[in-house]
């Protein structure tokens, strides 16, 4: 553009500095090519102009839209880094949730479950020796279970990973059920070898009276 555009500038100056000349030659005023040429040149500069404004609008247009990009795109960073943050920060309702009382309840659940089985497992006289070790490592088991699922949802629950609060949740109740059939297996080993002790126990009581 401003190639295509210098020869006319030139032109155009040499054009008005001739102006004078023009005029003390007393050359017509009604010279159809001299008012052509100038019609010409003040359209090409008025067309130069009206170019120039479209451009500096343009231009205005083009930074505002550039200003209001950077501050969406600020905007839109701090929320992704507020976002981003929730995830990484346990909400305190995750912390104090019934998942996670419950979480601890049945540690406590399992544990005592665990050392009554252990007690039992000492105390009862008509138990066959594999049976005791059957048990013996069935709780063992358990006991290695609980202890990773206790750590698992302590993780999940306090964890700086990006995980949505309702997601930590689930993790825990998923936690919970598989905690739940832990007991529920110590629960069955116990009730299991107090039957079979009392029932050989009476079994060898009702032999000794015969």
């Amino acid at each position: 553009m401003m190639i295509y555009l210098k020869p006319r500038i030139v032109y155009l100056r040499i054009l008005i500095g001739l102006l004078p000349y023009f005029g003390s030659a007393q050359i017509p005023v009604t010279d159809v090519a001299a008012n052509a040429q100038l019609v010409i040149l003040n359209q090409n500069v008025a067309t130069l102009n009206s170019q120039l404004v479209t451009l500096n609008s343009t231009m205005g247009k083009l930074l505002a839209q550039m200003e209001r990009n950077v501050t969406v795109n600020s905007s839109a960073s701090k929320i992704l880094s507020q976002d981003l943050t929730a995830k990484r920060t346990p909400a305190s309702y995750v912390m104090g949730s019934p998942e996670m009382t419950e979480l601890y309840n049945l540690k406590d659940k399992i544990v005592e479950a665990y050392k009554g089985t252990q007690k039992n497992l000492r105390s009862f006289a008509n138990l066959e020796k594999v049976e005791k070790e059957r048990a013996t490592e069935t709780l063992a088991d358990a006991l290695v279970q609980v202890t990773s699922l206790v750590s698992q949802g302590s993780h999940i629950a306090s964890t700086g990973e990006i995980i949505e609060s309702a997601d930590r949740l689930s993790a825990l109740r998923s936690i919970l059920d598989k905690m739940d059939s832990v007991l529920e297996t110590i629960i069955k080993v116990n009730t299991s070898l107090l039957q079979k002790n009392e029932h050989r126990k009476a079994v060898y009581s009702l032999i000794k009276t015969n």
